[in-house]
């Protein structure tokens, strides 16, 4: 079970670089791209960049032992809690979140454009999912036990 979730980890980590490039790679295609009265700061738009890439990279090389840290030490075996599974989902969810939120305000600071301030709730959304991810994981399983009587 330890190397499922090590590779889902590597391939979450793999989409985020992935997908950062595919999303910038054709911005920097265009012609006078960085040239120009509305050209994005090139320091912020590095920063945009790197932040999931380096996320993503650190995933990568660390994924062993978050797999490790995720399974429980009291459940002999392969068997992972679902408690567990929900924890580790949401942790996933909000640290997806907590780079695309960062990315996009990074890059937004450093073009001409307002600054999109959802994207900040979307940041202080995803702390809280990733510092939270148990206390949601016990409300999961309290609510799928709530309608049993056992």
């Amino acid at each position: 079970m330890r190397e499922l979730i090590e590779i889902v980890i590597k391939v979450f980590a793999a989409y985020l670089v992935f997908s950062t490039v595919g999303n910038y790679v054709p911005m920097a295609l265009v012609p006078n791209a960085f040239s120009g009265p509305n050209s994005p700061y090139i320091g912020f738009l590095a920063a945009g960049v790197s932040v999931p890439i380096g996320i993503g990279i650190i995933l990568w090389l660390r994924a062993p032992k978050i797999a490790k840290a995720a399974l429980s030490p009291e459940v002999p075996g392969p068997v992972v809690p679902e408690s567990g599974v929900v924890a580790a989902g949401v942790f996933l969810i909000g640290v997806y979140w907590f780079v695309r939120s960062a990315s996009v305000l990074l890059t937004q600071l450093g073009s001409q454009a307002s600054l999109n301030y959802g994207w900040f709730a979307v940041l202080i959304l995803s702390v809280a999912l990733i510092l939270g991810n148990d206390f949601i994981a016990k409300v999961f399983r309290k609510i799928r036990a709530a309608g049993n009587n056992a």
